[in-house]
């Protein structure tokens, strides 16, 4: 049996973090990797099949609510992250994913992109399993 490469999508608007994600991604990971501004963040889940989506917290808890939402629906385990002092509440959608800080350690974001791997490949072998 083969493994696909993992495609992860990485939707933040500061560029330049979005360009160091990546990079870090491919010194740490095997993995394509996609950038785009949360503005298309939908348009790119419908047009594209990704495992991860790197996502930019916002501040209000909706709003990461809603965006998880959206990953989750599209089949995707979101990452989110963060420059803000700003933790979930526990046993909220949000806080059911990894979440790293900002500007991203190396070690932190591929230990974090690799728990949403685990994450992913554990929701698909229950879903094969309730056949």
């Amino acid at each position: 049996m083969t493994t696909s490469t993992p495609r992860v999508l990485i939707a933040e608007n500061q560029y330049l973090i979005a360009m160091e994600v990546e990079r870090i991604l491919q010194e740490s990971l095997t993995c394509d990797v996609k950038i785009t501004p949360l503005a298309r963040l939908a348009q790119e889940l419908s047009a594209g099949d990704f495992e991860i989506v790197i996502i930019d917290a916002a501040a209000a808890e909706p709003l990461n609510v809603e965006r998880a939402k959206l990953i989750q629906s599209a089949g995707a385990v979101p990452v989110f992250l963060s420059s803000y002092d700003y933790y979930p509440v526990a046993d909220t959608v949000v806080s059911s994913y990894p979440m790293v800080s900002k500007p991203p350690q190396s070690a932190e974001l591929a230990a974090a992109v690799l728990d949403a791997m685990r994450r992913k490949s554990s929701d698909s072998e229950g879903l094969l399993d309730d056949r």
